[in-house]
């Protein structure tokens, strides 16, 4: 009695265990891909190159603003002698975008200009830290830099705020040049538009240089 007692138990574990090889595994639930974020932000074509924005954005010609350009460069690399004075060399040339944000708010507007120049391309990065530190001073612990890399683009951001002054500004290389993207907008402002600066950088798209004819 007790050996067909054992030889039962035995062909019901060998047929549970026949059914269970047989029984199709349970599928695995395919993690949902990360949304790229979509801001609604449209093409702006620049000198060499193109940049997402907010649709309500605004360009402004070169030739018009060149007082109001060389401020902006000014309030970023301050007045006289720099390590990144030619900055300000050839403006209509260098400048590759400039223009502001009709859609913000008159107490926090945003003034959007991009440079790009082949003379502090072999400068380093770190060069250009040094320099807005010295030019800032006693303010320099004001200066926030952070680094990070997208689509093998190195990019270096440094980001101002004190007082009335606030500015952000992208700094990397490539076809040759180095680009700076300077956001300037009031320091409340600087936090609430990160993502979206982010975002606009990130999008560039940079045209290959141009070949010499023969």
């Amino acid at each position: 009695m007790k050996k067909t007692i054992l030889l039962l138990i035995c062909a019901l574990s060998l047929a549970a265990a026949a059914v269970a090889c047989n029984l199709p595994l349970s599928p695995r639930g395919t993690p949902e891909p990360t949304p790229t974020p979509d801001y609604g932000m449209v093409w702006y074509q620049g000198e060499g190159m193109q940049i997402l924005l907010p649709d309500t954005y605004v360009a402004r010609n070169i030739q018009d603003d060149l007082p109001g350009i060389l401020a902006a460069i000014r309030s970023f690399i301050g007045e006289g002698d720099s390590p990144l004075s030619s900055l300000v060399d050839n403006l209509e040339g260098n400048v590759a975008w400039w223009g502001y944000d009709a859609g913000a708010p008159a107490v926090s507007p945003v003034q959007l200009l991009i440079i790009k120049n082949e003379s502090l391309e072999k400068s380093p990065v770190s060069l250009i830290g040094t320099a807005l530190r010295l030019f800032l001073g006693r303010n320099a612990e004001s200066l926030q830099t952070t680094s990070y890399t997208k689509d093998r683009r190195d990019i270096t951001c440094f980001s101002y705020a004190h007082e009335n002054t606030g500015w952000q500004a992208y700094v990397f290389k490539e076809q040759g040049m180095l680009w700076v993207v300077l956001f300037i907008t009031p320091p409340a402002n600087l936090a609430a538009q990160q993502v979206y600066f982010d975002y606009s950088v990130n999008s560039m798209l940079i045209a290959p240089a141009a070949t010499p004819q023969p």
